[in-house]
C-alpha cells in the first residue's frame, strides 16, 4: 500500500478520534435549557403536547445504527483476520488503523444511545455523521483503485463498508431534534424540530404541500407560528439587549452574525461547486475524444466521472438551496420583522411632531404637482404670489425630501412597506458578491488550464474594454430608481390625500380633477421606470454581450493560434463562460440593489435616531405650571412656531377647572402640556407620575381598586376611534364592569345611540369612527375616558359636537356626576356658561400667555363669578345680531310661505324616544361586519385575468412580436451551438493526440502552436460563430425593450381603470374598505404589475423556447435524450404543480396580511397621543408585534415552498444529467462533438427547465397582484346618468323634499321616513336634532349619496334623480364637521386647482375671521423666550405651510380655512355641517354675519348642535326618526308648548341669551 493511504488512513483515524472526544465532552456536559413540564418538552419556542411527544421516537434510529456500526466493526475484524491469514503475519497496519476508526464509530453510537436529552442526542448523532462521513473518504479511493482489479474479497469488503459508512451517514443526520412544540395552543414551525436530513431536503413542510394538493384552504390560524428567531417580540427584544451607544446596523450586523457567517460559508461552498459538472464534463469528453481516436478507454472510469456528474449537482443544488434559505428564512424575513418592530415601537416613542419643515414654510413643495383638470401631465403653471410675481419653484434635496416624507404618516409606514423589505431583501443578497467574485476567480483559473493564457488575456482585455459601459449605465440605472422611489413615495403621498380626504373631493365632484392630479404624478413614476428599464436595457446588453464576446474572443484566439478546436476545449469552455454570464449578470444589478438597500437603510436609520418624547414633566402632587414657556414639539428649532409663554398655573385635584380662549389662542397646547407631549422651552410642569402598564394589573381591576389617582386619560379635540366594537372601544382593554360600563353610557347619553345600533354593543365600528356620527365619536370618547381607571381626565372640547340638551346631560351626569367623583378634571370647551356653575378653577388664553388663571369668584348667593369672558363678549354681538335678524325678517318670507304654520311637519309634534336596548349583551346574533374581510380568490388565476393583462400589454399582436423575438433569440443560441458542434467535428483528434496528452493535472492542456495558413472553413466558422454571437446581443437586448415597452403600457391603463373606478366607488364601500388596504393595491400590487410581472412571462417565453431548443437538440443528438428530456419535463412539472397548490394559497395570504399591518400602523399614528395618555403604548406594540408575525408566517412559508420545490429539482436534474451521460458513454456513433453538444444542452437544460416552472409560478403568484387590481377595476360605481341642467342652475336656491325615504344599503332600514318640507329661495335653515336623527342623512341624500327609494328632492324645479351625478355636486357645496385639508399652503387648500386670485383668496381669510382681527395661535416668538412680541398670523402668506391634515392647525383653524374655501367658492345652495363646532362664540358670531354679508341670497341649511348658530334662522327644522317633527321661524317654534326645539333652548345653558335674541327679534 502507498504511504500517503496510510497516513491518509490514520489522518482519518485522528478525526474520528477528535470527533469521539468531543460526543464524549458533550455527553458529560449538563443537559440544556429546556425546561420539562411533567415529562413534556419545553423551549423558547413552546411546550410539546401529549401527542407530540409521543410521537417524537428515535427507535428505527437506535436499531440500524447499532446494527451499522455491528457490521461494519465485523467487517473490520475479517480484514485483520484475513490478512493474518494470507499474509501470516498479525494483520497489516491499514487494517488495524481500519478496526480503530469502527470502534470510535461504535463508541460514538453508544453515546447517541445513552443519551436522553433530545438535543444532546441531536447533536451527538451530528458529531456521528461528521466521523461516518470521514471515514468513507479512504473506502471511496479504495473501491476506486480496486475497480479494475481481480481482488474480489477485498473489493467486496471496500464496497460494503463504502455503503455502512454511507448508510451510517445518512441515519445520524436523520435522528429528529425534538418534539413538535405549540405555543398558545398552536402547532410551532417544524424546523428546529426535524432531523438534519429533513432541514436539508426541506421536507418538514411537506404537510402543507399534501393538505393543499388535498383541496384544503389555507388560513391564517392554520400556518403554525414561527419559532422565537422569527418571532417579532424576540427579534425587538434582542435588538434592544445588543450594546447601546451603537449604530443601529452595527446592531443588526451582531444580533445576525452567526446568520451571515453561514451565509458567507455557504457563498464560498457554492462557488466552488459551481465548476464541478464542468470538470467532469470536460474528463468525459477527453475520454470519449480518445476513444474516437481509437484509444483504449475504461468504460468504468468513464461511469466513475459520470456519477462524480450526478453527485456534483445535488450536493451544489442542496448548497445552492441553503444558501438562498439562508438568505431568506434566516436573514430577510428575521431583518424585515425586525425592522418593522423598531420602526413601530420606534414611532410610539417619537415625538409627534405635527408642524411643517420651518427651511420649507415658505415654498409650495407639496406630495404631487397640482395638475390642470384637462388631464394634461404637466404641472399646472405658477401662481402668483405675496408679491405679485411667481410662486417660487423649489427641488428639495433628496435627503430633506426623505425627512420630509418621513414625517407624514404614510411615509413612516412606508418604511415598514418598502424601505424594511429593500433591507431585507438586500441581506440574502450581500454575499453575492463575494460568491460573484469566488465563481470568477474558480472560472477563470479553470478557463486560464483549459484555454492557456494568451486565449484567457484577449477575452479579458475586451471585458476590460467594457467595464467602463457596465459602470456608467449601473450608475445610470442607480440614479433613475431613486427617482422611481422619490415618484412613489410622491404617488403614495398624494393617493393617501385622496383617500383620505374622499368624501370632500366627492362632496364637490372633484373626481375628475384628482384623477388627472394623480394620474399627473403617477406619469411622472412611469417616465422615471421607463428611464430605470432603458438603463436596465443597456445593462442588460452589456451582461449579454460581455460574456458570449468573451467566449467568442476566446475561442477564436485559441483557434488561431493551436490551428484547431477540440470537443472538450469548445462545449467546456461554452459552459464555463454560460456560468461566467450568469455571474456577471449578476453583478450590476446586485450593485444597485445593495445601494438601494442602503438609502432605505438610511431612511431608516434616520427615522430611529429621531428625536424622542422625553420626560418634559416632574413628578409631583398636583398638575402645576412654574413660569412654563411651552410649544409644539419640533423636528429642528423654528423661531415661528406658536408659543405660550411664562404659564403658572395650578389645577385643583378631585375638582372640575376649565381652560377657554379664542380659537387658536393654545388651549390644546396647554393641555398637551400635561400629558408631555410639547416642548419645554423654559420653567417646569409637574405633574403626578402614573404606574406604569405592569404594575396596574388591569386584569385584577375591581370596584374597590378601580380608580388610580395618578392615571391619566385623555380625550383629543378630534376623537380617535379604533376599528373594533362599541364596547371594546369603550373599556379600551380593561375587563368589563357591567355596573360601572352601565353607568358610564348612561352619563355619555349613549343609550338611546345603542337602541338604533345594528348589534348593540358589539357593533363594529369603522377606522376612525366612519360609521357614527360626529356627536357619537366625541361620546365614545368620552365614555373611554370615564370608564379607564384613570384619576386624572384631560378633555379637550368635548360639548362642541353634540346637542345643547345632551351637552347639559353630559355635563351633570359624566363631567360632574357619580363618576367622576374625585377625579381631577381638566376641560378646554367654549360653553363656558353651562360649566360655569360646578366650575372650581378656571384659566383664560390669550396673546400668547395666560390672561387670568385661579379660583373662580362667587356672590353671596354662591353664584359663579367667572372671569371667562366668552359670554361677556357674546352679548355685544347680540344686539348686531337682532338687528341684522330683523332686517333679515322684513324682507323674509311669510311664516306661511311654505305651507307649514303649526309650527310642526309630517303630522308630529314631538319626537319619540326610542326604546332602550339591551347594551351588554347588544344583538342575539352575532354582530355584522362592518369592515369585510380582504377577499382572496381560491384555486388557479383566473384564465380572463391573463387575457385582460396580456390586453393591456397590447393585446394579439404585441405578443405575436414577442413570440418572434424571443423565438428568434434562441434559435440564434441552438444555431451558435450547432456551429462549434460542425466546428470541433471538423478537428482531427488523431492528428493532435500526442500533443493533448495530459501532465500531472488534469486539467492542463498543453498544445503545440500553429503557424500554417488556416484553411477556408476555419475562416468561415469563426465569421459565423462571431456573426450569431453578435445577432445574440442585438436580439437578447431588443426583446426586453419590447416586453419593458408593453409592460409600461398596461400599468398604465390598469392604474387609471383602477383609479377612475375607486374615486366613483359608492360611499359606503370606501367607508368600509380600509385605506390601508387600497393603497396597498395602488402600491405593492401596482409595483409588481410595474416592472415583474410582464418580465416573468416573457422569462417564461424565454424558457419555453430553450426547451424546445434543447427538445430540437435531443432529436438531432438522439431519440433517446429527446425521451429523457421529456421525462424530465414531466416529473418536475408534477412537483411544481405540487408546488404552485400550495405556494399561492401563500402568496394570496401574504398578499392581504400586509393591509392590517399598514391600517393597524396609521390609526395607531394618528391616536399616538392618546394611545401614550392612556399608557396603552406596551398594549398596541404586542398588538403590532401580532399582525407582523402573521405575515411573516405568510412570507416565511412562501419561500419555504419554493426551497422545497428547488430541492427536489436538485434531485431530479442529477437523475437527468447521470441518465443522459451515460447514455453517451454507452451509445455507439456518438463522436466527441456531438456528444459535446448534447452534454451542454444537458448540463443547461436541468437549469432551463427549473427556471422554466420557477417563472410560471412566479407569473402565477405575480398575477395575484394583477387579479387584485382588476378585483377593484370591476367595483360597481356611482351612476352618473342623466341631463345636464340650465348652466345657471340653481340660480334660486329653492329647495323641496317631498316624502323622501331614504337607505344606506338595500338591506338595512330606512334612515329617512315620509320627510317632507320646502325651503324659499335665499332662505336660511338651521337643522337641530339629536344623535341618529337623520341630519346627516339629509344631507347625504341632497348630494346623492343615498339614492332614494320613495319621495323626490327638487331644487329649482329640478329633480335631481334626474341630473348627472358629478354636475349636481359639482353646483352644490357643503362644509363637513371634519375639515378635510390637504398638505400644501394656505393656497393650494383655498384654491386647490388654482382658479381665483391672490386678493379673493385674502378676502376669504378676512371674512372668517382667520386674518383682519385679533391674532390667535397661527403666532410665534423667538425660541430663546427673550422677547415676547405679538404673534406673526400663519394666515397671514398664503405660501405658508400646511401639514398632512392641517395638523400644524386646530381644529377650529381648520374648520374656518374650510369656511373660506366655500366662501371663494360662493355657491347658491351650500350645506353646514357643524362648521364652526370648534370655533370659540364671538368668533362663531362674527362668522355667522359674513356668512350672511357673503352669502346673500344664496340657500343655505346649516346642521347645528350649538342653538346660538341657528337661532336668528329664517326656519328651524328639527329632526327626529328620520322625520321633521318641527319646522317653522325660531319665533314660532319657541311659543310651542312642550314642543321640542323650545325644550332644546330651555336645556341648552344659555336659554335666556337665545330667547333674548329671538324675542328682541320680533320687536
Amino acid at each position: 500500500m502507498l504511504a500517503w493511504d496510510l497516513g491518509l488512513q490514520i489522518a482519518v483515524a485522528a478525526g474520528v478520534a477528535v470527533s469521539a472526544g468531543f460526543a464524549s465532552t458533550k455527553l458529560r456536559r449538563r443537559p440544556y435549557d429546556e425546561k420539562v413540564d411533567g415529562h413534556l418538552y419545553q423551549d423558547k419556542d413552546g411546550i410539546a403536547s401529549e401527542e407530540s411527544q409521543r410521537a417524537f421516537s428515535v427507535k428505527v434510529q437506535n436499531v440500524l445504527g447499532s446494527l451499522i456500526v455491528l457490521l461494519g466493526f465485523g467487517i473490520a475484524v475479517a480484514g485483520v483476520l484475513y490478512e493474518t491469514a494470507v499474509r501470516r503475519h498479525f494483520g497489516g497496519v491499514e487494517e488495524w488503523v481500519r478496526l480503530g476508526v469502527w470502534a470510535l464509530l461504535a463508541l460514538q453510537q453508544l453515546y447517541v444511545l445513552r443519551a436522553r436529552d433530545p438535543l444532546q442526542r441531536f447533536d451527538l448523532a451530528l458529531l456521528g455523521s461528521v466521523s461516518y462521513l470521514l471515514a468513507l473518504g479512504p473506502y471511496a479511493i479504495s473501491f476506486y483503485a480496486l475497480l479494475h482489479h481481480e481482488h474480489n474479497l477485498r473489493f467486496g469488503a471496500a464496497t460494503s463498508s463504502l455503503a455502512l459508512c454511507i448508510s451510517g451517514f445518512l441515519l445520524s443526520i436523520a435522528y429528529p431534534r425534538k418534539p413538535i412544540v405549540y405555543s398558545g395552543g398552536r402547532r410551532v414551525d417544524g424546523e428546529m424540530a426535524a432531523s438534519m436530513l429533513g432541514r436539508v431536503t426541506f421536507a418538514w413542510p411537506s404537510y402543507i404541500i399534501e393538505a393543499c394538493r388535498g383541496g384544503k384552504q389555507f388560513e391564517y390560524e392554520d400556518l403554525p407560528v414561527l419559532d422565537h428567531r422569527v418571532r417579532a417580540r424576540d427579534l425587538f427584544d434582542a435588538y434592544e439587549a445588543t450594546a447601546g451607544g451603537r449604530t443601529a446596523l452595527w446592531r443588526l450586523l451582531r444580533h445576525h452574525a452567526p446568520q451571515f457567517g453561514l451565509q458567507y460559508f455557504l457563498t464560498v461552498v457554492d462557488a466552488v461547486l459551481m465548476i464541478g459538472p464542468q470538470i467532469a464534463m470536460y474528463n468525459l469528453l477527453r475520454i470519449l475524444e480518445a476513444r474516437d481516436a481509437g484509444g483504449r478507454v475504461s468504460t468504468a472510469g468513464a461511469l466513475v466521472w459520470v456519477f462524480a456528474l450526478a453527485v456534483g449537482i445535488v450536493v451544489a443544488g442542496f448548497v445552492n438551496n441553503w444558501f438562498w434559505w439562508v438568505g431568506y428564512g434566516m436573514l430577510n424575513i428575521p431583518l424585515r420583522v425586525q425592522l418593522a418592530a423598531l420602526i413601530f415601537t420606534k414611532a410610539m416613542r417619537r415625538k409627534d411632531i405635527k408642524g411643517v419643515d420651518p427651511k420649507k414654510e415658505s415654498t409650495t413643495v407639496e406630495p404631487a404637482d397640482l395638475a390642470e383638470a384637462d388631464g394634461t401631465e404637466e404641472a399646472v403653471p405658477p401662481v402668483k404670489g405675496d408679491d405679485g410675481g411667481k410662486k417660487p419653484e423649489a427641488k428639495a434635496e433628496d435627503d430633506d425630501a426623505n425627512a420630509s416624507m418621513q414625517k407624514t404618516r404614510q411615509g413612516v409606514i412606508n418604511l415598514i412597506g418598502v424601505d424594511a423589505k429593500r433591507v431585507g431583501d438586500a441581506a440574502n443578497l450581500n454575499s453575492m458578491l463575494l460568491g460573484a467574485a469566488c465563481r470568477l476567480i474558480m472560472a477563470l483559473t479553470f478557463a486560464y488550464k483549459l484555454l492557456g493564457l494568451p486565449s484567457l488575456a484577449a477575452g479579458l482585455s475586451l471585458q476590460l474594454i467594457i467595464i467602463p459601459l457596465n459602470i456608467h449605465f449601473t450608475r445610470q440605472y442607480t440614479t433613475k430608481q431613486d427617482e422611481v422611489m422619490a415618484a412613489r413615495d410622491r404617488k403614495l403621498a398624494v393617493l393617501n390625500e385622496a383617500l383620505s380626504g374622499i368624501r370632500q373631493i366627492k362632496f364637490a365632484a372633484l373626481e375628475d380633477a384628482w384623477e388627472n392630479r394623480i394620474m399627473a404624478v403617477r406619469e411622472k413614476e412611469l417616465k422615471a421606470v421607463w428611464g430605470a428599464m432603458m438603463a436596465d436595457v443597456c445593462l442588460m446588453a452589456v451582461w449579454i454581450g460581455g460574456p458570449v464576446l468573451l467566449s467568442a474572443v476566446t475561442i477564436t484566439t485559441y483557434t488561431l493560434l493551436h490551428g484547431g478546436l477540440p470537443p472538450s476545449v469548445a462545449f467546456t469552455s461554452i459552459s464555463l463562460f454560460s456560468q461566467i454570464e450568469n455571474v456577471l449578470a449578476w453583478i450590476p444589478e446586485m450593485t444597485t440593489n445593495l445601494m438601494d438597500a442602503w438609502v432605505s437603510f438610511k431612511r431608516i436609520n434616520t427615522y430611529l435616531e429621531g428625536p424622542e418624547r422625553g420626560d418634559v414633566t416632574q413628578n409631583g402632587e398636583t398638575i402645576e405650571m412654574v413660569d412654563a414657556s411651552i410649544a409644539w414639539p419640533a423636528g429642528e428649532p423654528d423661531p415661528e412656531a406658536f408659543t405660550l409663554r411664562h404659564v403658572n398655573l395650578a389645577f385643583p385635584p378631585g375638582e372640575l377647572s376649565v381652560v377657554s380662549g379664542r380659537t387658536g389662542s393654545g388651549k390644546s397646547l396647554l393641555l398637551a402640556a400635561i400629558l408631555g407631549e410639547v416642548e419645554v422651552l423654559a420653567g417646569s410642569i409637574k405633574v403626578p407620575r402614573p404606574l406604569p402598564e405592569h404594575e396596574r394589573h388591569d386584569d385584577k381591576a375591581h370596584p374597590g381598586n378601580w380608580i388610580l389617582e395618578s392615571a391619566i386619560a385623555y380625550v383629543g379635540q378630534q376623537p380617535w376611534i379604533e376599528n373594533a366594537s362599541f364596547r371594546a372601544n369603550v373599556t379600551f382593554g380593561l375587563p368589563l364592569d357591567e355596573s360601572r360600563y352601565r353607568a358610564v353610557i348612561s352619563a355619555c347619553a349613549l343609550d338611546a345611540d345603542l337602541a338604533i345600533l345594528p348589534d348593540g354593543d358589539s357593533t363594529e365600528i369603522g377606522a376612525s369612527g366612519i360609521n357614527l356620527s360626529g356627536g357619537q365619536r366625541w361620546r365614545i370618547t368620552l365614555a373611554r375616558a370615564l370608564y379607564s381607571r384613570a384619576g386624572i381626565l384631560i378633555l379637550d372640547d368635548i360639548f362642541s359636537a353634540v346637542d345643547a340638551h345632551v351637552g347639559k346631560h353630559i355635563f351633570e351626569h359624566a363631567l360632574t356626576g357619580d363618576i367622576c367623583e374625585g377625579r381631577t378634571r381638566v376641560l378646554v370647551t367654549h360653553h363656558v356658561a353651562l360649566c360655569a356653575p360646578r366650575t372650581k378653577y378656571e384659566v383664560r388664553l390669550g396673546n400668547g400667555t395666560v390672561e387670568y388663571a385661579g379660583y373662580v369668584q362667587r356672590t353671596e348667593d354662591g353664584e359663579p363669578q367667572p372671569v371667562l369672558t366668552d359670554d361677556t363678549e357674546a352679548e355685544e354681538t347680540i344686539a348686531e345680531r337682532v338687528a341684522l335678524f330683523h332686517e333679515a325678517e322684513n324682507g323674509a318670507p311669510n311664516d306661511t310661505a311654505n305651507g307649514t304654520t303649526n309650527g310642526t311637519a309630517n303630522g308630529e309634534n314631538g319626537a319619540t324616544k326610542p326604546p332602550t336596548a339591551d347594551i351588554i349583551d347588544g344583538a342575539p346574533k352575532a354582530p355584522r361586519k362592518f369592515v369585510e374581510e380582504e377577499t382572496r380568490e381560491e384555486g388557479w388565476i383566473r384564465w380572463h385575468v391573463y387575457t385582460r393583462y396580456l390586453d393591456a400589454c397590447g393585446g394579439v399582436p404585441f405578443w405575436v412580436v414577442v413570440i418572434v423575438i424571443f423565438s428568434g433569440y434562441q434559435s440564434i443560441v441552438l444555431a451558435r451551438s450547432w456551429v462549434l458542434r460542425l466546428w470541433t467535428q471538423q478537428y482531427k483528434a488523431e492528428s493532435f493526440s500526442a500533443a493533448w496528452a495530459p501532465t500531472t493535472s488534469t486539467f492542463i492542456i498543453s498544445a503545440p502552436l500553429r503557424t500554417t495558413e488556416f484553411p477556408a472553413s476555419l475562416k468561415f466558422y469563426l465569421s459565423l460563430y462571431t456573426g450569431f454571437a453578435s445577432g445574440m446581443v442585438l436580439t437578447g437586448a431588443l426583446r426586453w425593450l419590447w416586453i419593458f415597452s408593453g409592460s409600461i403600457k398596461a400599468s398604465r391603463l390598469l392604474f387609471r381603470s383602477m383609479l377612475h373606478v375607486v374615486l366613483r366607488a359608492p360611499l359606503r364601500w370606501l367607508d368600509t374598505v380600509p385605506v390601508g388596504r387600497v393603497l396597498n393595491r395602488f402600491t405593492a400590487d401596482f409595483n409588481v404589475t410595474d416592472m415583474s410581472v410582464a418580465n416573468s412571462l416573457a422569462a417564461c417565453v424565454t424558457y419555453i423556447m430553450m426547451v424546445i431548443g434543447v427538445f430540437a437538440a435531443g432529436i438531432i443528438v438522439s431519440p433517446w435524450m429527446v425521451l429523457c428530456a421529456a421525462l424530465l419535463l414531466l416529473v418536475c412539472t408534477h412537483y411544481s404543480l405540487y408546488y404552485l397548490n400550495a405556494a399561492r394559497q401563500m402568496k394570496r395570504l401574504e398578499s392581504t396580511a400586509k393591509s392590517p399591518i399598514f391600517d393597524f400602523f396609521s390609526a395607531a399614528l394618528a391616536g399616538v397621543t392618546t394611545i401614550r395618555a392612556f399608557d396603552k403604548t406596551p398594549t398596541f406594540t404586542n398588538a403590532m408585534f401580532t399582525r407582523v408575525d402573521i405575515h411573516a408566517r405568510a412570507l416565511y412559508y412562501q419561500w419555504l415552498l419554493n426551497r422545497w420545490l428547488g430541492s427536489r429539482f436538485a434531485v431530479v436534474g442529477a437523475l437527468f444529467s447521470f441518465v443522459v451521460a451515460t447514455l453517451v458513454v454507452s451509445l455507439k456513433g456518438m463522436d466527441a462533438a456531438l456528444s459535446g453538444f448534447a452534454l451542454g444542452f444537458t448540463l443547461h437544460y436541468t437549469e432551463v427547465v427549473s427556471a422554466l416552472l420557477r417563472n410560471f409560478a412566479q407569473v402565477e403568484l405575480g398575477m395575484n397582484a394583477a387579479e387584485r387590481i382588476l378585483e377593484y377595476t370591476d367595483l360597481p360605481t356611482e351612476p352618473d346618468a342623466g341631463a345636464d341642467p340650465p348652466a345657471a342652475w340653481p340660480s334660486g336656491g329653492e329647495v323641496h323634499v317631498r316624502d323622501l325615504e331614504v337607505a344606506y344599503a338595500p338591506d338595512l332600514p330606512p334612515v329617512l321616513t315620509g320627510l317632507t318640507f320646502k325651503v324659499g329661495k335665499g332662505e336660511r335653515v338651521g337643522v337641530v336634532g339629536r344623535t341618529g336623527a337623520g341630519k346627516s342623512s339629509l344631507t347625504l341624500a341632497l348630494f346623492r349619496f343615498l339614492e332614494a327609494r320613495k319621495g323626490s328632492i327638487v331644487i329649482d324645479g329640478l329633480d335631481i334623480a334626474s341630473i348627472r351625478l358629478g354636475v349636481l355636486r359639482s353646483r352644490l357645496a357643503i362644509i363637513p364637521q371634519d375639515p378635510v385639508l390637504f398638505s400644501g399652503t394656505v393656497r393650494s387648500n383655498l384654491d386647490p386647482f388654482e382658479r381665483h386670485g391672490d386678493e379673493e383668496l385674502r378676502e376669504a381669510l378676512v371674512r372668517v375671521q382667520l386674518v383682519g382681527g385679533e391674532e390667535g395661535s397661527g403666532v410665534a416668538t423667538p425660541v430663546d423666550g427673550t422677547q415676547t412680541p405679538g404673534n406673526t398670523n400663519v394666515f397671514a402668506s398664503l405660501g405658508s405651510a400646511i401639514s398632512e391634515g392641517g395638523q400644524n392647525l386646530s381644529q377650529g383653524q381648520r374648520q374656518l380655512l374650510c369656511l373660506a374655501r366655500a366662501i371663494v367658492a360662493r355657491p347658491q345652495l351650500m350645506v353646514l355641517d357643524e362648521a364652526t363646532s370648534a370655533v370659540d362664540k364671538v368668533t362663531d358670531g362674527l362668522i355667522q354675519r359674513s356668512i350672511r354679508e357673503e352669502f346673500e341670497g344664496s340657500t343655505l341649511l346649516v346642521i347645528a348642535h350649538r342653538l346660538s348658530t341657528i337661532v336668528d334662522f329664517d326656519r328651524i327644522l328639527v329632526m327626529s326618526g328620520g322625520r321633521a317633527v318641527e319646522y317653522d321661524s325660531p319665533r314660532v317654534l319657541l311659543g310651542i308648548e312642550g314642543g321640542v326645539f323650545r325644550g332644546m333652548v330651555e336645556s341648552s345653558g344659555e336659554g335666556e341669551v337665545l330667547r333674548e335674541i329671538i324675542m328682541r327679534g320680533r320687536e
